[in-house]
C-alpha cells in the first residue's frame, strides 16, 4: 500500500507541473485539508478541493512558470514525504523565486487526505513520528 501512496503523490506532482489543476486535484480526497506554513499571510488550513484550488491559483497568479521540482519521495507508510523546491518568476519581473520545503502527504483510500508544509526534512520526519 505504501508504494501505491508514493505513486499517488508522484502523480499529483506531475499533474501540478503540467498545470493541469483538475488532474492534480483528482489525487486529493474531496475533504482534503492543507496546512501551509504558519507564517504565511494566509496559512489556512484549506479544506476541500475549492479551497486548495484557490490557494494554488493565488501562487500561480503571483508567479509565472510556477513549478515544483520534487527531490525525492519518502515512503513512511500512510505518509509520503516529498522534499521539493518551488520555483517561479515574479510576474512582470525578472526576479526568480526558489523555496525549499517538504510536503507531508497523508494518504487514505487511494487519495491524499492531508498535506502539511514543513521547512526541513527533520521537521517533516518529526511530524510523522520518525527521526532521521
Amino acid at each position: 500500500m505504501s508504494q501505491e501512496n508514493v505513486e499517488i503523490v508522484r502523480g499529483a506532482a506531475h499533474a501540478f507541473n503540467r498545470r493541469d489543476v483538475d488532474a492534480w486535484l483528482a489525487h486529493f480526497d474531496p475533504e482534503i485539508v492543507w496546512y501551509a506554513f504558519p507564517d504565511e499571510p494566509d496559512p489556512g488550513p484549506f479544506h476541500g478541493h475549492d479551497a486548495v484550488r484557490a490557494m494554488a491559483a493565488r501562487w500561480m497568479d503571483v508567479l509565472s512558470d510556477f513549478r515544483m521540482e520534487a527531490k525525492e519521495f519518502i515512503d513512511a507508510g500512510e505518509y509520503v514525504l516529498m522534499p521539493a523546491r518551488m520555483l517561479g518568476r515574479i510576474r512582470d519581473s525578472d526576479a526568480e523565486v526558489a523555496v525549499d520545503e517538504v510536503y507531508v502527504n497523508k494518504c487514505r483510500n487511494g487519495k491524499i487526505a492531508e498535506v502539511r508544509e514543513c521547512r526541513t526534512k527533520e521537521e517533516a520526519l518529526e511530524a510523522v513520528g520518525l527521526r532521521e
